[in-house]
């Protein structure tokens, strides 16, 4: 099974690198696009740099679709195509700085992606809040290589899913990050719960899981080291 862990883009290299080494042992990262609509450093700059140091390592570097057009998503899959990372396509937050210009889905958006780079790995997002019709449907799309899964509570709630292609979000509540985990509106699990999570995942056959302990690093390390 890969581990990923969630990786904030930060304005200084210096301080993406220390982080970077830090979270080393992890398989690869996932990069967030503006995380609630809010200005941030774009993606595919810092794939570029964890590229530079660990070219082995994946990187999924994550697109909103309410900021983009065709020519945009056409470019990013030549851009994924130069540096190797995968893309996950969301529609994203409401942008907080100008007006919603996107109008394409994230299924048309791997169509398009792929259409100019055949070999590229994209995926899509999946919430297990929708209908089980919906999240059927929404796996259902082949073109998709994987599928992160957000606000999975159980293990169980995948019984009758294809789960091959899944990546589920896992939130990690630590001592440092506890206040901040007790805000939000989806499950978080605590650190010392997390690795036998995981692996009755991978007893459900998932191909891999995402980590973010919201800033905590220190407790990502930690939870690696146990795999």
């Amino acid at each position: 099974m890969e581990i990923l862990a969630e990786l904030h883009p930060k304005t200084k290299i210096d301080k993406i690198q220390k982080e970077i080494k830090e979270l080393e042992p992890f398989d690869g990262f996932d990069l967030p696009d503006s995380p609630l609509g809010y200005p941030s450093v774009l993606p595919p700059s810092v794939a570029v740099i964890i590229k530079n140091m660990y070219a082995g390592k994946r990187v999924i570097a994550n697109q909103r679709l309410l900021d983009v057009n065709e020519l945009y998503v056409a470019s990013l899959s030549l851009t994924s195509k130069l540096i190797g990372f995968d893309i996950a396509f969301t529609q994203g937050d409401k942008p907080k700085i100008g007006k919603e210009v996107g109008y394409l889905t994230s299924e048309q958006a791997i169509l398009l992606s792929k259409y100019h780079n055949k070999n590229l790995k994209a995926g899509l997002l999946v919430s297990m809040r929708k209908s089980r019709e919906d999240i059927v449907k929404r796996l259902s799309f082949e073109p998709a290589d994987f599928f992160l899964l957000l606000r999975l509570e159980s293990e169980d709630q995948l019984e009758g899913l294809q789960t091959q292609k899944l990546i589920p979000y896992i939130i990690v509540r630590t001592e440092k990050n506890k206040e901040i985990a007790s805000t939000l509106s989806q499950p978080v699990f605590d650190e010392n719960k997390v690795m036998d999570f995981i692996y009755r995942l991978e007893d459900k056959g998932v191909q891999g899981v995402l980590l973010s302990s919201l800033g905590d690093t220190e407790a990502l390390v930690r939870i690696i080291r146990k795999y």
